[in-house]
Parts: structure tokens; sequence; C-alpha cells
């Protein structure tokens, strides 16, 4: 979304929607579950966390994004990240 927004897209947005629990709540505070847990912010290299080139396939961030879990229902939570215009 940010490459989009850089190229002149007018406000992009990210949608996560999840069912596993380990992404909004529990133990493990650090690799991919610390933005989602612990800080509630998305930045800088994020390296695949698993399968196949584990920890080499990686999405470099230029920004911070912040986000709020909502509940959608008991299982599932999700957030939305909206860019704004440059």
């Amino acid at each position: 979304m940010e490459e989009l927004n850089d190229r002149g897209f007018n406000k992009t947005a990210c949608v996560v929607l999840v069912s596993d629990k380990p992404f909004y709540e529990g133990k493990v505070n650090k690799g991919i579950y610390k933005y989602f847990i612990g800080e509630f912010t998305v930045y800088g290299d994020v390296y695949k966390p698993t399968g196949a080139r584990k920890g080499i396939d990686v999405i470099s961030l230029s920004r911070r994004h912040e986000f709020q879990w909502t509940d959608l229902n008991n299982s599932r939570k999700y957030f939305v990240i909206e860019i704004p215009e440059k």
C-alpha cells in the first residue's frame, strides 16, 4: 500500500482479518507477533515468519503504521490501516 501511495494513488488501505488468537493475544511478544500484540504498530523490515523462505522474504516499510484491533465476532478480529495521500 505504501508503494501504491508513493506512485500516486490517493488513500490506500490494508485490511487484516485473523482468527488465530496468537496474532492478537498471547505470551509470545517477539518476531512477527511483537507488532500485533505489544506495539500495535507495523514498521521497518517485516520478515516472513513461517514456511518456505522463512526469514528470507521481507516487506520493507518506510513509515510507521499504528492500528487498533476491532472485534468482528468471538473468534475473529481485524484492523484497518489507511495510508493517507502524501
